[in-house]
């Protein structure tokens, strides 16, 4: 009985290949993996032989360079084209195109067959793969698939009834300046070049070739080519509107100018063509951004690197930038909260930025081993690069006038913990999460070493 999805895939993909299995399992869909048998029921069998020939419905062929280029995958792939031959169905071997490849680099035999596109998103992968499986009516065997795919993930001892506290990345922002200044200029009204210009000497917003509104006055620099005129002092807790736009609006859009303004006083560069601030190269000693842990510890990661990207027989360099990015989450009133977003700016081992493809394909390979912790230290280490001193991100004159943030983001409290051992193993290759400093190369960072290592 021919009732059940099979995928074929290489190693390289192998992370995309447990998120499909599991994300159809939990579908109801009865799924052969190698890697994840129990998601296909029991006396699935062993043998892929036997799999293919007599029990897959439709085969996944999921399309990268490495599968392209492996012997196993292609036999897989051939064998499904002879069983699909045999059955008179066209349509057997459902090719998943997962890395964005052109039409001159997939397989001869692969060609005329219309594949799902999987790149640069799985989830719009998977849906289109949803539909076809629907038109198809393939059938749905698996009694609890949800549960099946949540079992496959985790042990059922694996959840312990102990609390545990969990970091966000989002900032609680302390204080917001009392007062929102109006000015109006006096001179020549403002052009638009002027008005993008502007924006980048001053943290305000210009509503008009007018009017301006800011937390504090002109820097001098501005002042040089344009006469400001304080026209209004609002106190806007109290206002609603502000020459017709919501005060809550315009306060989410000064703090957002603010927090620019702090990362380019922080010695940050943006990037015009990708539209992101991101850390430069000698900006910090040895590009190391340093880090106090909650648990007061001290630790470390890399900034900024090199990286070597392997496909094939090529390879190339690639340099990697940590880019923060903050959105600023409003309430019906006070307090606000920055919501900290870590990125990475990608560019080639000349400094130009990659495109969107490479840009994908290099952050995946960067970024496969890191997890919570790497990520956690991360905004930890963004946050207290902007801090001074007392933990706070400070933004304008010192008093009530003042952007305060706190560099120590919102932790929350799990009735329910995971316990690490049974669904986590150590694994040097990827870690970058350095416990305390030390001397000689114990606390070499992964991001120094070579990917020949």
């Amino acid at each position: 009985m021919r009732d059940h999805i099979f995928i074929s895939y290489a190693t390289e993909q192998a992370a995309l290949c447990d998120w499909l299995a599991r994300r159809l399992a939990a579908e109801g869909y009865a799924v052969w993996s190698d890697r994840l048998k129990l998601l296909g029921g029991e006396n699935w069998p062993n043998d892929i032989d036997e799999a293919i020939n007599d029990r897959t419905f439709r085969m996944l062929a999921l399309l990268s360079h490495a599968s392209l280029n492996k012997q196993n995958p292609q036999g897989e792939w051939l064998k499904g084209f002879a069983i699909g031959k045999k059955l008179g169905l066209d349509d057997f071997v459902i090719p998943l195109n997962t890395e964005g490849l052109r039409p001159d680099e997939i397989t001869w035999n692969l060609q005329p067959i219309n594949y799902i596109a999987f790149m640069p998103s799985w989830a719009e992968g998977f849906a289109a793969l949803l539909r076809k499986l629907t038109s198809l009516e393939a059938p749905k065997t698996l009694r609890d698939g949800p549960r099946a795919a949540i079992e496959s993930l985790v042990a059922s001892n694996a959840i312990i009834a102990e609390e545990e506290s969990l970091l966000s990345n989002c900032l609680e922002i302390t204080q917001v300046p009392r007062f929102i200044h109006k000015y109006t200029v006096t001179s020549s009204s403002l052009l638009r070049r002027e008005r993008r210009s502007l924006r980048k000497k001053w943290a305000c917003r210009d509503v008009s070739p007018f009017n301006v509104f800011a937390f504090e006055g002109p820097p001098s620099d501005v002042t040089e080519n344009h006469r400001f005129e304080l026209v209004k002092r609002i106190s806007w807790r109290e206002t609603k509107l502000l020459d017709g736009i919501d005060t809550l609006y315009m306060i989410i859009s000064l703090i957002r100018r603010c927090v620019e303004h702090l990362l380019g006083n922080k010695g940050m560069l943006y990037c015009d063509v990708q539209k992101r601030w991101y850390l430069p190269r000698g900006l910090l000693n040895n590009d190391r951004v340093e880090v106090s842990l909650p648990n007061g510890r001290k630790s470390w990661f890399k900034g900024v690197s090199e990286r070597t990207y392997l496909s094939g027989e090529n390879r190339s360099i690639y340099h990697y930038h940590l880019s923060p990015s903050f959105e600023v989450l409003r309430g019906q009133t006070d307090p606000f909260v920055l919501f900290l977003r870590n990125q990475v700016y990608l560019t080639s081992g000349d400094g130009i930025p990659l495109d969107e493809r490479e840009t994908v394909l290099r952050r995946k390979h960067l970024c496969k081993g890191w997890f919570n912790k790497e990520w956690g230290i991360r905004t930890l280490g963004m946050a207290q690069l902007l801090a001074g001193k007392d933990e706070s991100i400070r933004f304008g004159p010192e008093g009530e006038q003042q952007l305060i943030v706190s560099a120590m983001p919102f932790v929350l409290n799990a009735p329910r913990r995971i316990h690490d051992p049974l669904v986590d193993t150590s694994d040097d290759v990827y870690t970058t999460w350095h416990d305390d400093y030390g001397s000689g190369d114990d606390n070499a960072s992964v991001e120094e070493r070579s990917d020949d290592e």
